[in-house]
């Protein structure tokens, strides 16, 4: 385990270092990101959910942001803040996650990535994530059910569950709790 360890730090340290030659070519992972996750954990308990990856900001190869999953009451959602790197490669991916674990993956296209979560000890598990990349394509009359011309965190929850709070959060310009087709349109514009 300890050698598995060092090679682990030995390995990250190689890479933080030699991202810093890395500048242009860096591919743009700002967004959120959904998918589907598989999960073992050290007794054998096999687990599938899905998962969200919000990356807020990204300078060059380095990059921020948190990921969500629904507790497994399904109606608590879970935030973890990570700090990430994005390989010399331009493809592998490298997190730190704010609480516990390293995740570690890969772009697999423009628009998807497969990531693999490593937990050890007391909390022991592995986790799968393949994630897609979400384009938030539906209309504002496609959110606005009651044709208030204005979306409401009720009505967005309905379209976008796992990223109504992110929505909301950066949407709404004036801070009034809805949104006008206006700031919709704007923050859409941004993704």
């Amino acid at each position: 385990m300890k050698k598995f360890l060092s090679c682990s730090i030995v390995a990250l340290a190689f890479v933080l270092m030699s991202s810093f030659v890395f500048a242009d070519g860096c591919p743009e992972l700002r967004g959120t990101w959904v998918g589907t996750v598989k999960m073992i954990a050290k007794d054998g308990t096999v687990k599938e959910n899905k998962a969200v990856f919000v990356i807020r900001k990204q300078d060059g190869n380095l990059f921020t942001g948190e990921k969500a999953w629904f507790a497994a009451n399904k109606e608590n959602l879970i935030t973890e803040g990570f700090s990430g790197i994005v390989g010399v490669d331009g493809v592998s991916l490298y997190f730190a996650e704010h609480e516990d674990g390293y995740t570690f993956g890969s772009l697999t296209g423009k628009e998807s990535m497969s990531l693999y979560y490593l937990e050890n000890g007391r909390k022991a598990k592995v986790i799968y994530y393949n994630m897609k990349r979400v384009h938030f394509a539906r209309a504002f009359v496609d959110i606005d059910k009651d044709g208030s011309k204005t979306i409401i965190r009720s009505e967005i929850v309905k379209v976008y569950p796992m990223n109504v709070e992110r929505i909301m959060r950066e949407a709404d310009a004036n801070k009034d709790g809805k949104l006008s087709k206006d700031e919709w349109e704007e923050w859409k514009k941004n993704q």
